[in-house]
Protein backbone atom coordinates (compact mmCIF):
# COMPACT_ATOMS: atom_id res chain seq x y z
CA UNK A 1 0.00 0.00 0.00
CA UNK A 2 1.39 3.41 -0.86
CA UNK A 3 0.65 6.16 0.93
CA UNK A 4 0.61 8.89 -1.92
CA UNK A 5 -0.40 12.26 -0.38
CA UNK A 6 -1.39 13.60 3.44
CA UNK A 7 -3.14 16.88 3.43
CA UNK A 8 -3.27 18.24 7.09
CA UNK A 9 -3.86 21.41 8.69
CA UNK A 10 -1.56 24.15 10.35
CA UNK A 11 -2.29 27.15 11.74
CA UNK A 12 1.14 28.79 11.08
CA UNK A 13 2.06 27.75 8.28
CA UNK A 14 5.00 29.56 7.13
CA UNK A 15 6.35 28.65 10.27
CA UNK A 16 6.05 24.89 8.78
CA UNK A 17 7.15 25.84 5.66
CA UNK A 18 10.47 26.62 7.13
CA UNK A 19 10.68 23.84 9.42
CA UNK A 20 10.17 21.50 6.78
CA UNK A 21 12.49 23.75 4.04
CA UNK A 22 15.21 24.76 6.65
CA UNK A 23 15.36 22.37 9.22
CA UNK A 24 14.94 18.86 7.79
CA UNK A 25 16.14 19.97 4.37
CA UNK A 26 13.21 18.75 2.16
CA UNK A 27 11.78 20.27 -1.30
CA UNK A 28 9.01 22.82 -0.65
CA UNK A 29 6.56 24.23 -3.11
CA UNK A 30 4.60 27.15 -1.44
CA UNK A 31 2.10 29.31 -3.09
CA UNK A 32 -0.89 31.63 -1.67
CA UNK A 33 -2.86 28.99 -0.35
CA UNK A 34 -1.18 25.77 0.97
CA UNK A 35 2.34 24.38 0.94
CA UNK A 36 3.78 21.02 -0.47
CA UNK A 37 6.63 18.99 1.22
CA UNK A 38 8.24 16.33 -0.54
CA UNK A 39 9.00 13.27 0.92
CA UNK A 40 10.55 10.58 -1.55
CA UNK A 41 7.73 9.29 -3.20
CA UNK A 42 5.09 11.24 -1.12
CA UNK A 43 4.23 13.95 -0.47
CA UNK A 44 2.65 16.10 2.86
CA UNK A 45 0.32 19.59 1.59
CA UNK A 46 -0.38 21.52 4.50
CA UNK A 47 -3.10 24.31 4.42
CA UNK A 48 -3.92 27.35 6.76
CA UNK A 49 -6.38 26.18 9.41
CA UNK A 50 -7.84 26.59 12.84
CA UNK A 51 -6.94 25.01 16.17
CA UNK A 52 -7.49 21.35 17.14
CA UNK A 53 -7.09 19.14 19.59
CA UNK A 54 -4.02 16.73 19.96
CA UNK A 55 -1.40 15.35 17.61
CA UNK A 56 -0.96 14.66 14.18
CA UNK A 57 1.86 11.57 13.70
CA UNK A 58 3.26 10.50 10.56
CA UNK A 59 6.98 8.58 10.00
CA UNK A 60 8.69 8.64 7.00
CA UNK A 61 10.77 5.80 5.73
CA UNK A 62 14.60 5.34 5.44
CA UNK A 63 16.91 2.24 4.11
CA UNK A 64 18.39 0.39 6.93
CA UNK A 65 21.46 1.34 5.93
CA UNK A 66 20.73 5.11 6.57
CA UNK A 67 20.07 4.80 9.97
CA UNK A 68 23.07 4.91 11.87
CA UNK A 69 23.46 8.60 9.41
CA UNK A 70 19.64 9.16 10.62
CA UNK A 71 20.65 9.64 14.07
CA UNK A 72 23.52 11.77 13.59
CA UNK A 73 21.98 14.06 11.47
CA UNK A 74 18.63 14.04 12.95
CA UNK A 75 20.46 15.24 16.34
CA UNK A 76 22.03 17.78 15.01
CA UNK A 77 18.97 19.31 13.71
CA UNK A 78 16.08 18.82 16.37
CA UNK A 79 16.14 17.11 19.56
CA UNK A 80 14.74 13.53 19.74
CA UNK A 81 12.29 12.20 21.42
CA UNK A 82 13.83 9.63 24.42
CA UNK A 83 12.29 6.82 25.99
CA UNK A 84 14.90 6.55 29.09
CA UNK A 85 18.36 7.21 28.13
CA UNK A 86 18.08 6.19 24.26
CA UNK A 87 16.21 8.07 21.31
CA UNK A 88 16.56 4.47 19.33
CA UNK A 89 13.14 2.62 19.67
CA UNK A 90 12.67 -0.96 18.53
CA UNK A 91 9.56 -1.88 16.51
CA UNK A 92 7.10 -4.47 18.15
CA UNK A 93 7.59 -7.69 17.09
CA UNK A 94 7.30 -8.75 13.27
CA UNK A 95 7.88 -5.61 12.06
CA UNK A 96 11.74 -5.86 12.04
CA UNK A 97 12.25 -2.14 12.24
CA UNK A 98 13.88 0.46 14.26
CA UNK A 99 13.11 4.15 14.35
CA UNK A 100 13.85 7.90 15.89
CA UNK A 101 11.26 10.18 16.94
CA UNK A 102 11.02 13.58 16.93
CA UNK A 103 8.68 16.85 17.05
CA UNK A 104 7.86 18.87 13.73
CA UNK A 105 5.65 22.14 13.70
CA UNK A 106 2.34 22.27 16.03
CA UNK A 107 3.41 19.11 17.78
CA UNK A 108 2.78 16.63 14.78
CA UNK A 109 5.16 13.33 16.21
CA UNK A 110 7.31 12.55 13.54
CA UNK A 111 9.13 9.20 12.92
CA UNK A 112 12.26 8.29 11.01
CA UNK A 113 11.63 4.30 10.01
CA UNK A 114 14.41 2.28 9.07
CA UNK A 115 12.75 -1.48 7.88
CA UNK A 116 14.48 -4.31 7.26
CA UNK A 117 11.92 -5.35 4.31
CA UNK A 118 13.71 -2.47 2.63
CA UNK A 119 17.13 -3.42 2.96
CA UNK A 120 17.76 -3.66 -1.00
CA UNK A 121 17.30 0.33 -1.08
CA UNK A 122 21.13 1.76 -1.12
CA UNK A 123 21.67 3.94 1.67
CA UNK A 124 22.63 7.85 1.17
CA UNK A 125 25.80 8.98 -0.64
CA UNK A 126 25.44 12.57 1.38
CA UNK A 127 25.03 13.69 4.62
CA UNK A 128 21.32 13.00 5.15
CA UNK A 129 19.33 10.19 5.22
CA UNK A 130 17.55 9.35 2.29
CA UNK A 131 13.77 9.51 2.74
CA UNK A 132 11.94 6.42 0.79
CA UNK A 133 8.73 8.00 0.98
CA UNK A 134 5.78 7.95 3.91
CA UNK A 135 5.81 5.28 6.08
CA UNK A 136 3.09 5.33 8.51
CA UNK A 137 -0.12 7.72 8.89
CA UNK A 138 -1.79 7.93 12.42
CA UNK A 139 -5.50 8.38 13.13
CA UNK A 140 -7.48 8.41 16.08
CA UNK A 141 -10.61 6.57 15.96
CA UNK A 142 -13.65 5.49 18.99
CA UNK A 143 -13.62 2.10 18.11
CA UNK A 144 -10.43 0.56 16.55
CA UNK A 145 -12.15 -2.51 15.33
CA UNK A 146 -14.27 -1.38 13.23
CA UNK A 147 -12.40 0.80 11.94
CA UNK A 148 -9.50 -1.43 10.81
CA UNK A 149 -12.79 -3.42 9.61
CA UNK A 150 -13.20 -0.82 7.28
CA UNK A 151 -10.00 -0.05 5.97
CA UNK A 152 -9.62 -4.17 5.13
CA UNK A 153 -13.16 -3.94 3.41
CA UNK A 154 -12.56 -0.73 1.29
CA UNK A 155 -9.06 -0.65 0.54
CA UNK A 156 -8.56 -4.71 0.10
CA UNK A 157 -5.84 -4.72 2.76
CA UNK A 158 -4.88 -6.46 5.64
CA UNK A 159 -4.34 -5.86 9.08
CA UNK A 160 -0.42 -5.62 10.14
CA UNK A 161 1.25 -7.66 12.95
CA UNK A 162 -0.46 -7.80 16.24
CA UNK A 163 -4.19 -6.43 16.25
CA UNK A 164 -5.15 -5.18 19.75
CA UNK A 165 -8.19 -3.14 21.10
CA UNK A 166 -6.62 0.14 21.14
CA UNK A 167 -3.73 0.05 18.50
CA UNK A 168 -4.02 -1.80 14.90
CA UNK A 169 -1.73 -1.38 11.94
CA UNK A 170 -3.31 -1.84 8.79
CA UNK A 171 -1.60 -2.33 5.58
CA UNK A 172 1.98 -3.51 4.94
CA UNK A 173 5.77 -2.70 5.15
CA UNK A 174 5.21 0.16 2.22
CA UNK A 175 2.61 1.38 3.67
CA UNK A 176 0.28 1.68 7.41
CA UNK A 177 -2.32 3.31 8.82
CA UNK A 178 -1.88 3.69 12.84
CA UNK A 179 -5.46 3.66 13.84
CA UNK A 180 -5.69 3.84 17.54
CA UNK A 181 -7.98 4.66 20.04
CA UNK A 182 -9.05 8.61 20.19
CA UNK A 183 -8.25 8.57 23.89
CA UNK A 184 -4.77 7.02 23.63
CA UNK A 185 -1.29 8.54 24.23
CA UNK A 186 1.29 8.93 21.57
CA UNK A 187 4.25 6.40 22.08
CA UNK A 188 6.78 7.60 22.58
CA UNK A 189 5.31 11.06 24.18
CA UNK A 190 3.77 11.07 27.61
CA UNK A 191 0.68 13.20 26.61
CA UNK A 192 -0.39 13.86 23.18
CA UNK A 193 -3.35 11.84 21.94
CA UNK A 194 -4.41 11.64 18.40
CA UNK A 195 -5.04 14.73 16.20
CA UNK A 196 -8.57 15.87 15.85
CA UNK A 197 -7.82 18.14 12.88
CA UNK A 198 -8.82 17.55 9.26
CA UNK A 199 -7.19 14.98 7.24
CA UNK A 200 -7.07 13.72 3.76
CA UNK A 201 -4.52 10.77 2.57
CA UNK A 202 -4.22 9.55 -1.22
CA UNK A 203 -3.49 5.62 -1.00
CA UNK A 204 -2.31 3.62 -4.07
CA UNK A 205 -3.27 -0.02 -2.86
CA UNK A 206 -1.93 -1.27 -6.77
CA UNK A 207 1.42 -2.08 -7.06
CA UNK A 208 2.80 -0.23 -9.97
CA UNK A 209 4.05 -2.21 -12.98
CA UNK A 210 7.80 -2.74 -13.84
CA UNK A 211 9.61 0.46 -14.80
CA UNK A 212 6.61 2.91 -13.09
CA UNK A 213 7.77 5.62 -10.36
CA UNK A 214 4.32 4.39 -8.54
CA UNK A 215 0.43 3.95 -9.85
CA UNK A 216 -2.13 6.50 -9.52
CA UNK A 217 -3.87 7.16 -6.23
CA UNK A 218 -6.93 4.56 -5.70
CA UNK A 219 -8.86 6.03 -2.75
CA UNK A 220 -8.96 8.65 -0.63
CA UNK A 221 -9.04 8.54 2.77
CA UNK A 222 -11.03 11.26 5.06
CA UNK A 223 -10.62 11.97 8.67
CA UNK A 224 -13.10 14.47 10.09
CA UNK A 225 -13.88 13.99 13.87
CA UNK A 226 -17.01 15.42 14.06
CA UNK A 227 -18.35 13.02 11.98
CA UNK A 228 -19.58 9.59 12.36
CA UNK A 229 -17.70 7.74 11.81
CA UNK A 230 -14.86 10.03 11.36
CA UNK A 231 -13.70 7.85 8.66
CA UNK A 232 -14.53 7.98 4.97
CA UNK A 233 -12.71 6.08 2.36
CA UNK A 234 -13.99 6.62 -1.06
CA UNK A 235 -12.40 4.74 -4.90
CA UNK A 236 -11.19 7.24 -7.31
CA UNK A 237 -9.99 4.83 -9.80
Amino acid sequence: MEIVNVTITVQDIESAARFYRETLGLPVIQNHREVVVRIGSSQLTLRPGGHFEGAHHLAFGIPPDDFPLARRWLAGVVEPIKVGDTEVIDAPEGWDAQSVYFHGPENIILELIARQADSNLPGSTGGEPQLIAISEVGIGVPDVPAAVQQAVEDLGVSPFSAQGQRFAPVGDHQGLLILVEAGRTWFPTRNLRPARGPMTVLINTIPPKEGDAGGAPTHVLTYESTQTPPISIDAIA
